[in-house]
């Protein structure tokens, strides 16, 4: 199984150009894909719909979107009917196997005067994958200040340990006076093995970082295969006075059912469609299975 995780900047590569075909060219080939920062409907990526037209470009995927950033974007017609439309930014995930279930949970927000600052997410998806169900979660944390940062992973590092108690998008007895809510299908898995990917603004020396890790006991793929090269980076740029983080922000974990699993982690230089650059990370499922324990 071979998973991606990648901030695309909205399609911007180095060059400033927004060229969602080469963003794609990165990711293509992967079973499992997390992409943050997402576009629909901003005046910079061309009023588009990026998350229609990754899947547009990627048709043989299984998709959820989860918007963080929603404010209105609507217009009216000749007719002065109103034309609803949300300008939004956020995070999906794409999948070979079908996405049996999704959630979205709004991390943790802080007001800076003197910066620019949005609401950030996290999507949770459960993926039926070969050999059995796993939680898959994209998150993309803020980039100011680890003061900030400290409570989105603590809203991160709780609903992940929560998930396998309460279940998932739905759970229980199927109906509500009589009304069917299952659709006649069973309640979606929560299982405890599960991915852990995104943009965490902050590299293995943080002390987010550790207090994801000491919350959760989630386990860094690249830790596993390369733990010399900790220090390498995922961005292709210097920190900027705005966004004042550095190294290797981008990071994919593991539970540690997973931890024999893991064979390579690589972060792609070649990618050019963004300031980051994508981190992939294989797994052979083969030497162990996975299940709803």
């Amino acid at each position: 199984m071979k998973v991606i995780s990648y901030n695309i900047q909205f399609g911007r590569g180095m060059d400033g150009a927004i060229d969602l075909v080469r963003t794609c060219r990165a990711i293509r080939g992967a079973d499992i894909v997390c992409l943050q920062e997402v576009d629909q409907h901003w005046k910079r990526s061309g009023e588009r719909d990026q998350a229609a037209e990754i899947a547009g470009l990627l048709p043989t995927y299984y998709h959820v979107y989860g918007s963080s950033f929603d404010v209105d974007a609507s217009a009216h017609s000749a007719h002065g009917a109103v034309v609803n439309r949300r300008r939004r930014h956020g995070n999906m995930i794409l999948s070979r196997w079908p996405i049996s279930s999704m959630r979205i949970f709004n991390l943790p927000k802080q007001h800076f005067a003197d910066s620019f600052n949005m609401q950030m997410t996290f999507v949770e998806a459960v993926i039926d994958a070969a050999g059995g169900a796993l939680r898959v979660y994209n998150y993309h944390a803020g980039y100011l200040r680890s003061e900030e940062r400290f409570e989105q992973v603590e809203c991160l590092a709780d609903r992940f340990q929560r998930s396998p108690h309460e279940q998932g998008a739905w759970s229980g007895k199927p109906d509500i006076d009589g009304d069917d809510w299952s659709n006649w299908r069973p309640a979606p898995a929560m299982p405890r093995t599960a991915l852990v990917c995104g943009d965490f603004n902050a590299s293995p020396d943080t002390e987010e970082y550790r207090l994801l890790i000491e919350r959760t006991g989630l386990v860094d793929c690249w830790s596993l295969v390369d733990a010399a090269n900790q220090r390498v980076t995922t961005l292709k740029h210097a920190p900027s006075p705005d966004k004042r983080v550095s190294g290797k922000v981008d990071h994919i974990f593991v539970t540690p059912d997973l931890r024999d699993c893991v064979k390579a982690a690589v972060i792609d230089d070649d990618a050019d469609g963004s300031d980051h650059k994508p981190v992939q990370v294989v797994l052979d499922l083969a030497r162990q299975g996975f299940s709803d324990r």
